[in-house]
């Protein structure tokens, strides 16, 4: 899968405080189920892929180096199902912060049309201690538009 790189825009919807990233999908064959269209499950593996990309694009590289980000939750809404060789953007954006949580959202569409919505809590750790790590204004700042 490519990056597609950061969107000043806010992403979908209009805009945000806070910058999107648009990260490109193509359906592999390993993705389809026994229906014909893409599993559930790999909806997930493709929001960790793109928050992970919006993260390495948009962070610094000493914050990518030494934290890490861990799911508290997901939570997924399928609009329209995917088939192999598909081509799809999942558009990711932070949409708050507080602490040690960030909440995500990603949209995920194809041509114009909505495909899947998945909202995702993360926390925010250190790579050495697996502590929680506060997301202060200074960490938060290259998201900032």
């Amino acid at each position: 899968m490519k990056q597609a790189g950061a969107d000043p825009s806010g992403g979908p919807g209009g805009s945000s405080q806070y910058r999107s990233h648009r990260h490109a999908i193509t359906v592999s064959a390993d993705a389809i189920d026994e229906l014909g269209h893409v599993n559930n499950a790999v909806y997930l593996q493709w929001v960790q892929q793109a928050i992970t990309a919006y993260w390495r694009a948009v962070a610094r590289k000493e914050d990518v180096d030494r934290l890490r980000w861990i799911v508290a939750s997901h939570e997924i809404f399928y609009r329209k199902p995917a088939y192999h060789r598909d081509s799809l953007i999942a558009t990711v954006q932070i949409t708050k912060h507080t602490a040690s949580r960030a909440w995500f959202s990603t949209h995920i569409g194809r041509d114009g049309e909505t495909v899947a919505e998945v909202h995702s809590t993360l926390c925010c750790l250190d790579a050495s201690s697996g502590q929680l790590v506060r997301i202060t204004p200074d960490l938060a700042q290259p998201f900032c538009l």
